[in-house]
């Protein structure tokens, strides 16, 4: 078994996965007024707010190409779909291993079933309280 201190084996990707929940999708009331001489360029202080939306994303550590994939919740079904799309855009040959935090929603019963249906992925824990 590969730590997260080793170097992976041959034919296999690594994956630094991070979740982003609630971020805010804002918008301005007003337009931006620009700078003109003597006056700094001026933004309204409120602005219309419209929900959240939740981000996650997959850095491949040699590539450095980027997975991204946006949902309404943050859920362990948003997790196991957002890795159906990290099976979708790797190379099915490659065995995948997956460095994650300790989040409930990771270790879920959906997901772990999933991972048994996709022998390919292997899901590696960051320590806990570690940042």
């Amino acid at each position: 078994m590969a730590g997260l201190y080793l170097a992976p084996p041959a034919n296999a990707a690594v994956f630094a996965v991070e979740d982003k929940p609630q971020i805010q999708a804002l918008e301005p009331t007003a337009p931006v007024l620009p700078m003109v001489p003597g006056t700094p360029e001026r933004r309204s202080f409120d602005y219309v707010r419209h929900g959240t939306v939740d981000l996650f994303a997959a850095l491949n550590t040699a590539t450095a190409k980027v997975i991204g994939k946006l949902s309404a919740q943050h859920c362990a079904v948003d997790f196991r779909d957002f890795h159906d799309e990290i099976d979708r855009q790797t190379d099915p040959g490659l065995a995948l291993h997956v460095i994650c935090d300790n989040l409930s929603a990771h270790k879920t019963l959906v997901v772990h079933r999933w991972l048994v249906d996709h022998p390919r992925f292997h899901l590696r824990f960051t320590p806990t309280h570690s940042s």
